[in-house]
């Protein structure tokens, strides 16, 4: 399939279409929480630790089915779904984490989020600084522009919302490309050719910039999966000493651009005990700033889990890191 072919699947959403709607959000029923809450007696007779819990320690004869049919929609259909309904008053946060950590097991593989190795992650404020050395977005409590993550499926549960702000937001960036393709398709062959990242996948060389570029847009086998975060690529370009052209400035100021247009995402607030799951190559995510609580024990708190499908995504070989973050120093 050439480069210039629209996406027609059902991953080429617009948010317009899908407010108000209720296709994407699911609810746990009574006995699905049942049959949650046996599951987790049974891991916590056995004092399983929450990341060393496996998919058959965690049976969920009943619900399993169902979460099947949700990962197979994110992964080749709409791209994301949410699942709520898990009781917070019943559950606390310990229970929840190990909750979620059972689910996950039965949507993919949980790969590393970091350097550390860590499988489960941690969304809070830290009082760190967005865009100061070895700090991530996730961090802090700024907003945080539409991005992917490098994973097939990231997963979030929300344990306590912010005082204020803290909106969850997602966008088909399928559709993004269709709508690239419609007004400016001058711009997509420099999306199609990516860009020289900082950050992670150039960690082992010497200028900390990947060797090569690496796309925002690329198709495999006719599918059409999509890579962008925009920070690392023009920290990228200042490391390199090669400013970015006004065309590629232009390019990534429309995919941002489009990305956040109220007709194109789609916005939700996640609730203590809600799960989100977006598929990282038809999807991406982004999050507003946030005013947390002054007391510790309320402060916004969420959950972050990255999965590895069991049935792999075909990429292009350019495609870059995607399946978690190697390990590479002490936890």
């Amino acid at each position: 399939m050439p480069n210039d072919a629209a996406v027609t699947d059902a991953s080429a959403w617009r948010g317009a279409d899908l407010a108000g709607t209720e296709g994407w959000s699911h609810r746990l029923a009574s006995a699905e929480v049942e049959e949650l809450a046996a599951a987790l007696r049974g891991v916590r007779s056995r004092g399983l630790q929450t990341t060393a819990i496996t998919r058959a320690d965690f049976p969920l004869p009943g619900l399993a089915p169902r979460l099947a049919a949700l990962v197979e929609e994110a992964r080749t259909g709409r791209g994301f779904f949410l699942l709520a309904g898990l009781p917070p008053d019943r559950f606390g946060e310990d229970d929840r984490e190990a909750v979620f950590w059972g689910i996950g097991t039965h949507l993919g593989r949980p790969v590393s989020q970091n350097s550390h190795g860590e499988l489960l992650g941690r969304v809070a404020d830290q009082g760190r600084t967005y865009g100061a050395a070895n700090t991530r977005g996730y961090q802090t409590r700024a907003r945080l522009d539409f991005h992917t993550d490098r994973c097939d499926l990231v997963g979030l549960l929300c344990q306590r919302r912010a005082k204020e702000g803290g909106l969850s937001s997602v966008v088909s960036t399928t559709a993004v490309h269709n709508e690239i393709l419609r007004a400016r398709p001058d711009l997509l062959p420099i999306l199609f050719r990516g860009f020289h990242y900082s950050e992670r996948e150039a960690a082992d060389s010497a200028e900390g910039v990947s060797a090569r570029p690496i796309p925002v847009f690329s198709r495999r086998g006719g599918v059409l999966s999509c890579r962008f975060i925009r920070n690392p690529i023009e920290t990228g370009a200042k490391r390199r000493g090669v400013p970015l052209t006004g065309p590629e400035q232009e390019a990534l100021e429309l995919m941002s651009a489009l990305c956040a247009r109220e007709d194109m995402r789609l916005d939700m607030m996640l609730e203590p005990g809600d799960m989100q799951f977006c598929n990282n190559y038809t999807t991406a995510h982004a999050r507003t700033e946030f005013e947390d609580w002054p007391e510790p024990g309320r402060r916004r708190l969420m959950l972050r889990l990255w999965l590895s499908f069991d049935e792999r995504r075909p990429l292009a070989p350019d495609f870059g890191e995607h399946d978690g973050i190697p390990a590479r120093l002490p936890a």
